[in-house]
């Protein structure tokens, strides 16, 4: 976290912070007992997140320059083009979103919480292949600065590849499929 004194969103003029909490409506809109993100995703809000990632306040900025008018619709298409400044756009409206406590109670998420982690066992859904069609499935994610959905050459497709990529033969390298 990015400890700062000075207000990340004092360069943000009304207008911006308007056109702010307008993309944050659209995007996550009110629904059911749920609250749109232009409603939660306050100045205070705002100010938090930009606080943690404040390499976020510049892409925000120039994604909310007035330049791009007044329509949520064809200022989200223009920044289409934008994806560095759409995605930071997208992830402060999202972080700020989820990360009120009241999103968070309504959702029925407690927070991150501790889990003892024991390095030294492997967990069973590995050993069960729980996770094989995730793997399987390869990268999902987009880069954002090129909006690209990401290529991964040569990945192992299961935990059993990846396991015996750093077992040697000699100690038993196999699929794990042969222990007693």
């Amino acid at each position: 976290m990015i400890a700062t004194d000075a207000d990340p969103i004092a360069t943000l003029d009304a207008a911006a912070r308007e056109t702010f909490a307008g993309v944050a409506d659209h995007l996550i809109p009110a629904a059911s007992d749920m609250p749109s993100a232009g409603e939660v995703v306050t100045p205070d809000r705002l100010r938090f997140v930009l606080r943690s990632r404040a390499d976020l306040l510049e892409p925000i900025r120039t994604a909310l320059r007035p330049e791009l008018g007044s329509d949520v619709r064809a200022r989200l298409e223009a920044l289409a083009g934008e994806p560095a400044n759409l995605a930071a756009l997208q992830l402060a409206i999202v972080a700020g979103y989820y990360t009120d406590k009241r999103v968070r109670d309504l959702i029925g998420y407690p927070g991150q919480m501790a889990i003892e982690v024991k390095s030294w066992l492997v967990p069973e859904y590995l050993e069960e292949g729980l996770i094989d069609a995730v793997l399987a499935r390869g990268a999902v994610w987009r880069d954002p600065s090129t909006g690209q959905r990401a290529v991964v050459e040569n990945q192992p497709r299961t935990y059993a590849e990846r396991f015996a990529e750093h077992v040697p033969e000699s100690e038993g390298g196999s699929d794990g499929g042969d222990r007693a």
